[in-house]
């Protein structure tokens, strides 16, 4: 058999080097916004504005998701990434500024512009990993998850000693925020696509641009597939948990256990969404094999997470304990939460891989990923609305559990009915060899994906 040439290259101009400070600035970037988030109100005392401030992010997200992929086609991923990494900090100080002063309008102001970032970051990271990287290095695993447990660590050791309710420290949010700093620079070291060196020897070639038109055509005729109408309520609960979460973990826990909690929530998070991917890639099994044995470990570990889950709250409803790791009672909590932290990336990394398999056309492929990023973020801002209307605990975890199981036969009718063995030749919108409506930055799958996974026939994790 053939061996493929190796080339020499400048490791400064290399795609390991390019896919590392892509994976940095996520863990910079999105890593500490989920570690601040995933300690619940931001970090803060008190959840109101953070959910309204929430719905506003994941609202622009969804607002902008289909839209983003051509305007980085024409500004290139490294200029993306730069503008990506611009409105964390905002965000972060905004947090700040409410919980110490009680000043609305920079977390109101920061959510709008991390809402827009947001997208050109996740686009631009992605199109970096696949679309400069050898094809033996697509699909790894990013740092977004371990950034978001570094900030984690960072909370815990900052606030060691607050055993009651409250908000973290102010050295909390200052050394969180001199993090997201961190992500601009990181991003503008990023070498330009004409400057990166494979090993194989293959330029990095952007794809010729289409016109907006073409691009909207290829959206609406995928838009009316009745296996991407079927999956929606999968990637509509997809994001919607978040809320929900990040809730429980505010109300009903100590300071320095909701450190704890969010630390362990993202580091089993990193683990769960390997572990899925790995499954999703072992070409041992067929397809088929594949996503049938993906569809029933989300049943089970998901369904099992939601039930225990409905059992906690309402036990916690009448309860309404302020929970530290000292305290009885925490083991079931922390356990809930980090069950939560495992089994969420199983649905998100199986519900782009299944995504994936619905088509090879690359024409498509990041119009598809667009399309689940932009239902995802709808779940979110909705169930950020429902956390800010202060329903009751007990209905707001309801809803979740309404969600997922409602969406499980339209996803078992799509696991067992549409996915193939083989999706060569397949096209969602009738687009083969139309090479003018090509909308990825690379000639490669793009993603753009607010939970770091790749869409495509493989499971790997970004």
């Amino acid at each position: 058999m053939a061996t493929e040439e190796h080339h020499p290259v400048t490791w400064f101009r290399s795609t390991l080097w390019a896919a590392l400070l892509g994976s940095v600035t996520a863990l910079t970037c999105p890593g500490i916004f989920g570690a601040l988030n995933g300690m619940g109100a931001g970090g803060g005392a008190s959840p109101d504005i953070t959910n309204a401030a929430n719905a506003i992010v994941f609202g622009t997200l969804a607002a902008r998701s289909p839209f983003t992929e051509s305007l980085i086609n024409r500004i290139t991923p490294k200029w993306a990434l730069c503008i990506g990494t611009l409105g964390y900090v905002p965000y972060a100080a905004g947090l700040y500024c409410n919980d110490r002063f009680g000043t609305n309008w920079l977390l109101l102001f920061g959510a709008v512009c991390i809402g827009v970032s947001a997208c050109f970051l996740w686009v631009a990271s992605g199109a970096i990993l696949l679309g400069y990287s050898e094809e033996h290095r697509k699909g790894r695993a990013s740092l977004q998850s371990l950034g978001a447990s570094i900030g984690g660590i960072v909370s815990l050791a900052l606030n060691i000693e607050k055993s009651w309710r409250g908000s973290v420290s102010t050295p909390t949010y200052i050394a969180l925020m001199i993090i997201m700093c961190l992500g601009f620079p990181f991003a503008a070291l990023l070498p330009t696509a004409k400057r990166i060196q494979r090993t194989d020897g293959r330029p990095v070639q952007l794809a010729q641009q289409a016109s907006f038109l073409k691009e909207f055509r290829v959206l609406k005729n995928m838009l009316k597939r009745p296996a991407i109408l079927a999956l929606m309520p999968l990637w509509l609960y997809g994001q919607w948990f978040l809320s929900y979460q990040w809730q429980f973990n505010f109300a009903y826990f100590t300071v320095r256990a909701r450190a704890l909690n969010s630390t362990l929530f993202y580091l089993v998070g990193l683990f769960s969404a390997l572990l899925m991917g790995q499954i999703l890639d072992f070409e041992r099994f067929s397809r088929r094999m594949r996503a049938r044995i993906g569809f029933f470990l989300v049943l089970f570990f998901v369904g099992a997470s939601w039930i225990l889950g409905q059992v906690v709250q309402v036990h916690h409803s009448k309860t309404t304990p302020t929970l530290d790791w000292s305290s009885d009672g925490f083991g079931l909590g922390a356990f809930l939460f980090i069950l939560w932290g495992f089994s969420d990336p199983f649905v998100t990394t199986f519900m782009f891989w299944l995504g994936g398999t619905l088509t090879r056309n690359l024409n498509e492929t990041s119009f598809l990923a667009a399309v689940i990023n932009f239902v995802g973020s709808l779940g979110s801002t909705f169930g950020f609305v429902v956390s800010a209307m202060d329903v009751e605990y007990d209905w707001a975890c309801v809803i979740n559990v309404i969600l997922f199981f409602v969406s499980v036969p339209f996803t078992a009718w799509v696991v067992f009915a549409k996915v193939t063995d083989s999706s060569h030749g397949k096209s969602l919108a009738g687009l083969e060899g139309d090479k003018s409506s090509s909308a990825s930055v690379f000639e490669t799958p793009a993603v753009l994906p607010v939970v770091s996974i790749v869409p495509g026939e493989k499971g790997n994790v970004k």
